[in-house]
């Protein structure tokens, strides 16, 4: 089984020196296939150790066992082995492969918001400005799809900044160099080199044990690397230095590094069983495999839950940050009011003075409009599911690496949400109502108001749940879809089949529709037509002449909590984190 041992060290007795996470006896099966195979090793302050081997060999695997990010309770999968901390207590923090990071801020508001998760002082984001070389993009962001932002080696040096604003003393990183040119790879292993020797710096500051999974190191930075493990097939091919530790166990195994060859790219050719030529792997995992170094007696836990501010003051952050983002990412707002105030204009176009007609037939024209306007308008709020899955990425990286918790992340997201969606709400209200002279503007307001709080609401858990944009956009649609097809409008109430009548009271769109027509025909008492002569005779025709606006209302908002709710649930056991 998964272990880690018990807590017995005394921390003011150690030296700093002598922090050391070591790893014995890891396995993870998964059925059929055994991914890591009885592994050992160990990281110590003041060095960088690498975990490297070819595509699949478990290098990531191995490091997501050391930050205990692997879900031991999915269904046939057998995890054990022990995880200990030799020296002193310790806080871990894990840099994953992918830089998710607020495409909108700018670099130094990214280090700042990480502070402030944190409880740390702004002086450590400027600290870090300055210690990761950012200076000169400070005031630049990030970037989005909409705007060019820093470069990748930048992203790559703020994403591991973010992770330090805590002052970890274990630091492990997946893959710091993929995706960067050989200049940028350099300079983030030579912070991650200069990060692990601090205490070499200043007085104040402490050694970091460094771990990182490398991929294929040039020989700049493979001299940065104090050891390496070796992994193929998720069997230790060695551990150990790099230079003549190293050299001497593969002229043993009879398989010399060349002369001025590149050894990490020799070893790792070697141990590449996907390709023609490469060693016997197993003869060299025989050869390495003896039993390892005990471990001292005094052992601690690693603490992989960073310090961070209290509830409230994380709430606050999160709201300052997401206003900016609403603020500043043309996306998330600004097409969307571009794409609504267009329809809604040509809706005032094709129905202008609408409230002036008394005829049965502006009755008809009454009715489609309000239908179109409320059905048309929560379907566009589609367009914001690929923001929510792309903020998703973030949630979850900042969320297990514990910067905050879900209730204050999903409260602080409908906080945020809430004046860009009453800003929609307000101008389409006014672009329909006043020109087609419609009734009611406070109420038609507040309805349309509610129900896309509703389509937002909806949206946030739709993208939590599916894996990309374009399923959770059918998803959407073909739900709304569904709604429209039996909230009263194709289909009388008494005319949708029994099998489907469930779907009249459960669309939220039902009740939207309700209260637009309650609100338009309730007060009027002059039609001119031979079928109808007051608002109450069409609410009577179109089976609405019961309904109860305050209930509907009730309706409506208990669906905003129910979709909170949700989403929520769904965040917190489906998004850990973990894999």
């Amino acid at each position: 089984m998964f272990q880690t041992s018990a807590l017995v060290a005394d921390v003011e007795d150690q030296k700093e020196e002598d922090l050391e996470l070591v790893w014995r006896d890891v396995r993870f099966e998964v059925p059929g296939k055994v991914i890591l195979d009885n592994l050992w090793g160990s990281a110590s302050a003041g060095r960088v150790t690498a975990i490297m081997g070819p595509s699949g060999c478990g290098k990531t695997t191995l490091l997501d066992f050391l930050a205990q990010r692997i879900d031991t309770k999915k269904r046939g999968r057998s995890v054990s082995g022990s995880i200990t901390l030799v020296g002193a207590k310790a806080r871990a923090a894990y840099v994953q492969q992918e830089d998710a990071l607020v495409g909108v801020l700018t670099v130094a508001e990214t280090l700042a918001v990480a502070a402030a998760f944190a409880g740390a002082p702004r002086s450590r984001a400027d600290e870090l400005v300055r210690e990761f070389g950012l200076e000169s993009a400070k005031d630049t962001m990030v970037g989005t799809i909409f705007q060019k932002g820093i470069s990748g080696g930048q992203k790559r040096r703020l994403s591991i900044a973010v992770e330090l604003v805590a002052r970890p003393r274990l630091v492990l990183l997946d893959e710091p160099t993929s995706g960067l040119d050989s200049a940028s790879a350099l300079a983030v292993i030579t912070q991650l080199s200069q990060i692990a020797g601090a205490i070499d710096q200043c007085k104040e500051c402490k050694r970091v044990a460094v771990a990182c999974t490398l991929h294929q190191p040039s020989n700049a930075v493979w001299a940065l690397v104090d050891r390496v493990c070796f992994l193929a097939a998720g069997k230790l091919v060695y551990f150990g230095g790099t230079q003549a530790e190293l050299l001497d166990f593969f002229n043993r195994c009879e398989h010399p590094v060349p002369q001025y060859a590149n050894v990490a790219d020799y070893v790792l050719s070697l141990i590449n069983q996907d390709f023609p030529g490469h060693a016997d792997v197993d003869k060299i995992v025989a050869a390495f495999a003896f039993d390892p170094p005990e471990v001292p007696p005094q052992l601690v836990v690693p603490d992989v839950t960073p310090p961070r501010a209290g509830g409230f003051s994380r709430f606050i952050t999160l709201c300052g940050r997401g206003f900016k983002e609403l603020s500043r990412d043309v996306g998330i707002i600004g097409v969307r009011l571009a794409m609504y105030t267009m329809l809604s204009a040509l809706i005032a176009i094709e129905y202008l003075n609408l409230g002036d007609k008394k005829g049965d037939t502006d009755v008809n024209a009454r009715v489609s409009v309000l239908f179109y306007v409320h059905a048309f308008l929560v379907f566009m709020s589609v367009a914001v599911l690929p923001f929510y899955i792309i903020q998703r990425a973030v949630f979850i990286k900042e969320r297990c690496n514990g910067a905050y918790g879900v209730p204050e992340y999903v409260a602080a997201k409908f906080v945020v949400a809430l004046p860009g969606v009453f800003l929609i709400a307000i101008v389409s209200s006014v672009l329909v109502v006043f020109p087609a002279k419609l009734n009611g503007f406070p109420i038609y307001f507040l309805d349309l108001f509610v129900s896309l709080l509703i389509a937002e609401s909806f949206m946030a858990f739709i993208a939590a749940i599916v894996p990309h944009f374009i399923v959770g956009i059918a998803l959407a649609a073909g739900i709304f879809g569904f709604n429209m097809l039996v909230e009263g409008f194709f289909l009388f109430k008494h005319d949708i089949p029994v099998y489907l009548i469930w779907g009249y009271y459960y669309a939220f769109h039902t009740y939207t529709f309700r209260v637009f027509m309650h609100n338009e025909f309730n007060p009027i008492n002059d039609f001119n037509g031979p079928q109808f002569r007051d608002g109450k005779q069409v609410l009577r025709f179109y089976d609405m002449g019961n309904v109860n606006v305050t209930h509907d209302f009730a309706v409506l908002i208990a669906w905003i909590v129910f979709f909170q709710i949700c989403y929520t649930m769904v965040l917190y056991f489906y998004h850990t984190g973990r894999r």
